[in-house]
C-alpha cells in the first residue's frame, strides 16, 4: 500500500498550511479516538437505528476529512445516507466497508507521521 492510495498528501499539506506537528497531534488524536466512533457505529448497525446510523457515521465522516482520505471519506458518507435513507439492508456491507478503510487509512496515518514529513 503506498500512502498516496489513501491520502491526498498535496490537500492533505495544503489543509494544514504544511504543518506536520498539527498533523501528528491530529492523527494521534484519530488514530486513538476513531475506534470510539467505529463502535458507535457498529452499535447502530447493530440495533439497527437509521437515524443512530446516520448521525453515528456523520460524526466519523467529519473526523475522516481531516485527512484528505477521500476513499474513507466516501464510506462514512454511504453509511450516513444509508442510516439517513432507512436502508438498512446496505448498512452491514456498507459498514465492512468502512472498517477495511478506517484500517486503511489509520495505516497510512502512521506511516505517514514515521516520515516525519507532510
Amino acid at each position: 500500500m503506498k500512502i498516496e492510495d489513501i491520502i491526498n498528501r498535496e490537500a492533505l499539506s495544503e489543509r494544514l498550511d504544511n504543518d506536520f506537528e498539527l498533523f501528528k497531534e491530529l492523527a494521534e488524536l484519530f488514530i486513538k479516538e476513531s475506534p470510539n466512533l467505529l463502535a458507535a457505529v457498529e452499535d447502530a448497525v447493530t440495533i439497527k437505528n437509521g437515524e443512530k446510523i446516520g448521525k453515528t457515521a456523520h460524526t466519523l465522516k467529519g473526523a475522516i476529512a481531516n485527512f484528505s482520505a477521500d476513499t474513507a471519506y466516501q464510506s462514512a458518507l454511504t453509511l450516513e445516507k444509508i442510516g439517513k435513507n432507512n436502508q438498512l439492508a446496505k448498512a452491514e456491507t456498507a459498514l465492512q466497508n468502512l472498517k477495511h478503510e478506517l484500517k486503511q487509512m489509520t495505516e497510512a496515518l502512521s506511516r505517514l507521521m514515521a516520515e516525519d514529513r507532510l
